[in-house]
């Protein structure tokens, strides 16, 4: 049960520093980041039934992904201290599994204090909300628990503008 309960993130560990099953844990995130590239590619472009499927060649699916890239590059129109685009973390549903600091590149997430009882693992806070990158939402979906929370899309893309 131990091994189940740290692949899913229910582990009651206080660290992983020190843990066996360290290995579960990276596995899992991999697994969530692998999911979730397969699930950005898949957003590109169904291919319907109707449709006769591409023959791709690898150096074809290279040059497409590199396009898709520039594709993706954003220019902010407002300063970054003036957009308030950052996550929130609901403290009694944060596990403390850290899978979010781990993904997030920029550093935005910090352990917490630590529990008084030594029991539970340090939940996490947003340390620096200002280094989160605008309409990046890639630690919803990895958040094992459903913390983690953004505002909506819809009230911030005036405040970005995609380059070619």
């Amino acid at each position: 049960m131990l091994v189940l309960d740290c692949f899913f993130g229910r582990c009651t560990k206080p660290s992983c520093d020190s843990c066996f099953l360290r290995l579960v844990r990276s596995l899992r995130i991999s697994l969530k980041s692998r999911a979730m590239q397969r699930q950005e590619e898949s957003a590109i472009g169904p291919v319907g039934s109707w449709e006769k499927p591409e023959t791709v060649t690898p150096h074809a699916r290279m040059t497409h992904q590199k396009q898709d890239a520039t594709k993706k590059r954003k220019r902010l129109l407002a300063p970054r201290e003036a957009i308030a685009w950052y996550p929130t973390i609901k403290p009694e549903l944060c596990n403390g599994c850290g899978d979010c600091k781990v993904l997030c590149k920029p550093g935005v997430f910090e352990p917490g204090p630590p529990d008084p009882t030594g029991v539970c693992r340090p939940k996490l806070i947003v340390a620096h909300p200002y280094k989160c990158l605008v309409l990046c939402n890639r630690c919803v979906p990895i958040c094992t628990s459903g913390a983690i929370i953004l505002p909506p899309k819809e009230m911030f893309e005036h405040f970005v503008e995609y380059l070619d």
